[in-house]
């Protein structure tokens, strides 16, 4: 048996029992979202333990937002730390893997932004949720937009300039790579 599994097998039981059960052990999920309450989240959190058990496509839309990012999550552990000794040598099958997992993580959000989607259009009432968070998003999701476009460019310039620089060394310091000169 792989130790990953051990190891998820143990975290599940110790966070298995943060929440309520039958029993009357852990916490409520309702007092855990009402009690958060920040300088600048108005109401907070209040409200959203009923519109995830009232509405399948919050519920949906979060689950698969949280199994996507696991999905990539593990996709980058498996390339940078290879749980099998054959894959680190064995190239074109962990590249399949890392591609396998990347793809199936981006069609999990997707699907989460469209249950999002479907959930904000059948199930969310503007009227009854007034000054909590969702609310606050909204009313400033064109300052968030545009901000978060900024964080995009800025990665995306930075990676590319990064990427520019590490494949294209200048003769002067080209003493610092190793070159391997194979003679047939």
């Amino acid at each position: 048996m792989a130790e990953w599994l051990i190891a998820i097998a143990i975290l599940f039981l110790i966070a298995g029992h943060m929440y309520k059960t039958n029993w009357g052990i852990g916490h409520s999920l309702k007092d855990i979202l009402e009690a958060h309450k920040g300088p600048f989240t108005g109401q907070g959190h209040k409200g959203l333990y009923e519109i995830l058990t009232t509405s399948w496509h919050a519920q949906l839309s979060l689950n698969l937002a949280m199994l996507g990012s696991l999905t990539i999550v593990v996709a980058h552990h498996m390339y940078s730390m290879p749980p099998y000794p054959y894959l680190a040598t064995d190239y074109g099958t962990q590249l399949s893997l890392f591609t396998h997992h990347i793809w199936i993580g981006g069609f999990l959000i997707v699907g989460a932004a469209a249950h999002a989607a479907i959930f904000m259009v059948r199930d969310y009432d503007p009227t009854t949720r007034y000054n909590d968070l969702l609310d606050r998003v909204l009313r400033h999701r064109d300052a968030i937009i545009s901000h978060l476009n900024w964080v995009c460019i800025f990665l995306g310039f930075h990676s590319f300039g990064l990427y520019i620089h590490i494949t294209s060394p200048k003769p002067r310091n080209i003493n610092l790579c190793l070159v391997i000169h194979i003679e047939g």
